[in-house]
């Protein structure tokens, strides 16, 4: 390898001199030419004198089948391309001519309703037509008169009316002023107080005027506020002597269910003014203590003692439990120590409560003013067979409550309290008052 490399590079620095004689001494290219490879010895082999490039004849046929075989491909496939392009270009000028098509037909018929909507040009009009008082018609047709100032004196009435003409042309004839009006007529100071006073509550035939209104409403904010001292009372009771509250929630009476009292009242006894009716209302805050029957008699005992110890006096007491009909279980009211407001507390059992929530609409049907007495008369035989089911607690029809003592004071929130004496109703439904909603 060494000994060929020699001899190349001998050779071309050969070739190279030979050039640059030649160009010197202005030789013709065919005495510049001289032998590609210098004479080599008889040792060498002739094959190693000069470089032979490696014999590979069949690799440019090979490429040429497959540029051939590709152009073929590109040939068909850009074939293929330009008559897909023309069945889109087919689809859109048909598409298009669709198109085209369907607004003409559209331009056509909306132009052959609008030729059908206008009047043909035979058909007589209103100004042709003759008018009706004249019996003979015009000799021609015209829309407007020939002489229509001689048709209009209206213009020159009132120069006629001008005694004389020395009078100006500028002055104008006096205008006419409406009628004044007359101002409303006053009502009556009386009717006014009338007004005033009818302005109160009505419902069901019952009524209330405006003053004794506002006493109901300040009854039953007073109501409202003494709750909030009462309620923590009951609820510690209930902690102390495992008992339940029931309907805890309907602890307030309905403002409408007072009024209704209030008028039922009044209306029964028309001497009793709005005050009395308020004092005989003691439920107007009421509450409901429930136990079993094995603890009732017990819970009962340690409530009425808690609540005399805190000194809440005892304004009625009714224990119904030994009564053979009606309500059975023990109706209490109370006056708070703090507000001196009164306030309802009763004691059931379980299947007493359930009694109870079951007369609930007999006894709403038996408060309505329409209900006849033979129908109160039915209802009051449904309560005492529904009673009749509630069983009797051992030793509740002995329980009594705790001594009354005077509860006179001098001015609790404005007003003063008279002695703790219990109020009997004269209806029988009023003494067991259920909750009311």
């Amino acid at each position: 390898m060494r000994i060929h490399r020699a001899h190349t590079f001998r050779a071309v620095a050969w070739t190279v001199t030979a050039a640059a004689l030649a160009s010197t001494l202005s030789l013709g290219p065919a005495a510049a030419a001289e032998p590609a490879c210098p004479p080599a010895e008889p040792q060498q082999k002739p094959a190693n004198t000069c470089p032979v490039p490696p014999a590979k004849k069949q690799a440019p046929k090979k490429t040429a089948a497959k540029k051939q075989a590709s152009d073929k491909q590109a040939a068909a496939r850009k074939q293929a391309a330009r008559k897909q392009a023309a069945r889109k270009q087919a689809a859109r000028k048909q598409a298009a001519d669709k198109q085209a098509a369907r607004k003409q037909a559209a331009k056509k018929q909306a132009a052959e309703k609008q030729a059908a909507r206008k009047p043909s040009p035979q058909a007589p009009t209103a100004a042709c037509r003759p008018p009706r008082p004249k019996p003979q018609p015009p000799a021609s047709c015209q829309t407007t008169p020939r002489k229509p100032a001689a048709k209009k004196p209206a213009a020159q009435q009132p120069a006629a009316k001008k005694p004389s003409a020395q009078e100006p042309t500028t002055q104008r004839p006096p205008r006419k002023r409406p009628p004044a009006k007359r101002p409303p007529a006053k009502k009556p100071p009386a009717q006014r107080k009338q007004l005033k006073k009818d302005h109160g509550w009505r419902s069901e035939g019952l009524y209330i005027d405006a003053a004794d209104l506002r006493k109901v409403n300040v009854f039953l904010a007073r109501a409202r506020k003494a709750e909030r001292t009462i309620s923590p009372q009951v609820r510690s009771i209930a902690r102390r002597t495992k008992a339940t509250v029931v309907s805890f929630d309907e602890r307030l009476r309905q403002p409408e269910s007072v009024k209704r009292a209030v008028a039922r009242t009044m209306q029964g006894d028309p001497t009793m003014t709005a005050e009395d009716a308020l004092g005989r209302i003691n439920n107007s805050v009421r509450y409901i203590l429930q136990w079993p029957d094995r603890s009732y008699v017990k819970g009962v005992q340690d409530t009425t003692k808690l609540l005399a110890g805190w000194k809440n006096a005892n304004l009625r007491w009714s224990n119904t439990w030994a009564r053979p009909r009606g309500f059975k279980a023990i109706s209490s009211s109370w006056r708070a120590n703090d507000s001196g407001h009164p306030y309802e507390l009763q004691f059931h059992t379980p299947k007493s409560r359930a009694a109870q929530r079951q007369i609930r609409p007999l006894y709403v049907e038996a408060h309505r003013s329409r209900t006849t007495s033979q129908r109160r008369a039915q209802i009051q035989g449904q309560i005492n067979r529904i009673y009749a089911t509630v069983p009797c607690p051992a030793g509740s029809q002995l329980l009594n409550g705790p001594r009354r003592r005077s509860a006179e004071r001098k001015a609790v929130n404005g007003g003063q309290y008279v002695r703790a004496v219990p109020v009997v109703a004269r209806n029988p439904f009023t003494v067991h008052e259920p909750l009311k909603p």
